[in-house]
């Protein structure tokens, strides 16, 4: 496959042996776009590269056809540089330079440490990125990068600061006890994954032109690049060992390898070892006359996996669709890529707590310091190796952490204010940490960003900024002006809009002490829900999908009723379903092919699950999981007049019961009897009456 150029914007690197006649019928290309598009070239911006042997007779010969000067490598092009042989770290010395200028500016200088964070999380780390997708740096140029990020956050005002942690723990998300930021290793690694998935699931030029060069085949790949293959393919190569396994297949026209492909159940058929000579063959070769054809390979495939075939249609009209198994929709990003391939540590909640829109992020950083022991109390410092003598500056003890955060007599004044407030229980003794989580989770209702999650962060916020004024600007510690400050911060929140009701959830009634009034416009009051017939000659199908959990049995259940409400059919079945969408998209699959089976021509389709009808009606292929079913709900779609509403749960108890029922069930039960069913018999007359159910919520 030829590839004449590559082009972007402006710039186009055209591809030449280097024969008089070639750079003839190029001169003459360049002087034709001239004429016709009214544009000229820039000849002192363009340039010609040739082998670093070529003599300065040929440069002189190409120079003079072309009108062009030489340039040499390594060189610029669009921002990424052009060399020839193994990587150098000299190469990276020009982006080292550019992010260590951008740190060196004066808007740097007076960043609080919030500011850095955001900095580094935006500009600073998305400044390599665009490299990383065509070139993987050596270590020591990664490794350089990093530490001038380290010293970005840790230092202040070009004065040297301790490095309280190294980079590379920093790197995990906020739930993991670190700041969220990103490894670059780990980086390349995820933009491998990226480069895989674009070269599998992309028809493209490049993809296409790789391809071809390297004559790559599902069913002959193994993973591995020679030692003369070009640097990408040898980078792409090692990435797809690990990404194939997280692509699947939504057969359309069939255009994917049948064995090696992974298109129907969570591996590829290959491992039950296809026959001599089909390897290759396509799915569509095993699909003829609108149906499958598997006598021959019957005795391979374990039989689930046939029965499962026979739920998928070949259609000329449809494409193969990829699907990414680590998101919710079957997209690629480069959350989920990054975040298969970094270490991981271990969830702790209460850090992922301390990050919200209503705290300041300098504050949140604060904590996650005091969380983790980095901050400059006098014991700390002296663990450091460093002699002074100790004072707690609110009593004259020895100042330590938990006593100047917790146990000193004057800031037990401030925490016991509050915890009277809040009717909260502190820890006799114990950590920061254990004081926290006795705010935290002192009832159910608190969640990210509530008010006893807040009053606690800024109570130690303004203990630190009390004791430096007493050590640095020789004022009193004063115990009072700790409360005022907190209970004025709230206030400012407030006034800001970023202290909402429910941020009061529970609490509301505290409210009004820190001077936060609220408007009254929600009213808690119970809401009436009523099942409504369909009209006259519709039939109306009410499904629900029963998820426990992995671990519990699923089911589901559906009902028909005529525009009289008189029951048609009622379903329920037990279900293999891995979560709770899928088992409310499976219930309803089940519920429309009955339909379908019994001659249903108009249908009033009504769920409780709103995401369910959101795919739906924007006919979303979904994730792998649901991505037949999908399919075949819109199969089914075509043979009906249908409308899809959403009623809630409270409305849809008889879905809901037989659901219940397909959890405990052994396989499908469909009837038309209530006999036996008394509680079933109850809801559908409920229904039949137009009497309302009671849904209790705000309104």
């Amino acid at each position: 496959m030829l590839v004449p150029h590559l082009a972007f914007a402006d710039d186009i690197i055209i591809f030449s042996n280097g024969t008089k006649s070639s750079l003839k019928r190029i001169s003459n290309f360049l002087a034709e776009y001239e004429q016709c598009s009214g544009q000229k070239v820039n000849s002192s911006k363009s340039g010609f590269i040739l082998s670093a042997k070529a003599s300065l007779s040929r440069a002189n010969v190409v120079g003079g056809a072309l009108g062009f000067s030489r340039i040499r490598l390594p060189t610029k092009y669009l921002g990424m540089l052009l060399y020839k042989g193994p990587k150098k770290s000299f190469l990276w010395d020009d982006l080292i330079s550019k992010i260590a200028a951008r740190m060196e500016g004066w808007e740097a200088k007076v960043l609080s440490p919030g500011g850095r964070i955001t900095i580094l999380k935006s500009i600073l780390t998305s400044m390599p990125l665009y490299l990383l997708h065509v070139i993987v740096p050596p270590k020591s140029v990664m490794c350089r990068i990093e530490r001038l990020f380290n010293k970005f956050l840790w230092s202040s005002k070009g004065q040297k600061r301790i490095h309280w942690e190294c980079w590379e723990d920093l790197c995990y998300p906020v739930e993991e006890r670190s700041l969220g930021m990103r490894r670059l290793k780990d980086l390349v690694k995820a933009m491998s994954l990226k480069l895989w998935w674009r070269f599998r699931t992309v028809n493209n030029l490049w993809s296409n032109f790789m391809k071809s060069k390297y004559g790559y085949n599902s069913a002959s790949f193994s993973g591995g690049a020679s030692v003369h293959d070009s640097p990408i393919w040898k980078r792409l190569s090692k990435a797809g060992h690990a990404c194939e396994d997280l692509i699947r297949w939504k057969v359309g026209c069939g255009k994917i390898n049948f064995w090696h492909d992974i298109w129907v159940d969570d591996s590829a058929l290959s491992r039950y070892s296809p026959p001599i000579g089909e390897s290759h063959l396509l799915v569509s070769s095993y699909w003829r006359d609108n149906t499958w054809y598997l006598d021959h390979v019957r005795s391979i495939i374990p039989n689930d996996i046939v029965d499962s075939l026979y739920l998928i249609v070949v259609s000329s009209t449809r494409v193969d669709h990829p699907l990414w198994t680590l998101t919710a929709n079957g997209g690629f990003t480069m959350y989920s890529a990054w975040n298969r391939v970094r270490q991981l540590s271990d969830r702790q909640p209460i850090f992922s707590k301390i990050w919200h829109a209503s705290i300041p992020l300098k504050i949140s950083f604060f904590i996650w310091r005091l969380l983790n022991d980095f901050i400059p109390v006098d014991t700390r410092i002296q663990s450091k190796g460093i002699c002074m003598v100790s004072k707690c500056h609110g009593c004259n003890d020895i100042e330590s952490l938990e006593h100047l955060f917790l146990f000193c007599p004057s800031v037990s004044l401030v925490w016991n204010f509050f915890a009277a407030m809040f009717s909260v229980s502190l820890p006799v003794d114990g950590s920061i940490k254990h004081w926290l989580s006795a705010w935290f989770f002192s009832g159910d209702y608190v969640s990210e960003g509530h008010i006893r999650i807040i009053i606690p962060i800024f109570v130690l916020w303004f203990i630190w900024l009390e004791r430096n004024d007493a050590k640095h600007r020789n004022m009193s510690f004063y115990p009072d002006r700790i409360r005022w400050k907190c209970q004025g911060k709230i206030f400012q929140l407030f006034q800001a809009g970023l202290l909402k009701r429910r941020n009061w959830k529970g609490d509301m009634k505290l409210a009004s002490s820190f001077g936060c009034h609220y408007v009254l416009d929600q009213v808690y009051f119970p809401k009436m829900v009523r099942w409504i017939k369909p009209k006259e000659h519709c039939f109306k199908l009410n499904v629900d999908g029963s998820f426990p959990g992995r671990s519990a049995r699923s089911g589901g259940g559906g009902i028909l009723r005529d525009w009289h409400g008189n029951v048609s059919f009622y379903f329920f079945l037990p279900l293999k379903a891995k979560s709770a969408l899928h088992a409310e998209i499976l219930t309803l699959y089940h519920g429309l092919r009955i339909c379908k089976d019994k001659g249903i021509s108009k249908v009033w389709i009504e769920m409780d699950a709103l995401s369910v009808i959101n795919l739906v009606q924007n006919r979303c292929i979904g994730s792998w999981e649901v991505c037949y079913s999908l399919q075949g709900i819109y199969d089914c779609l075509n043979s009906f007049q249908f409308h899809l509403s959403h009623i809630y749960r409270e409305g849809n108890q008889v879905a809901d019961h037989l659901a219940a029922l397909g959890s405990k069930a052994d396989n499908l039960h469909i009837g038309s009897s209530l006999e036996g069913f008394n509680s079933l018999r109850g809801m559908i007359r409920t229904d039949k009456l137009n009497l309302p159910y009671f849904r209790h919520a705000f309104i």
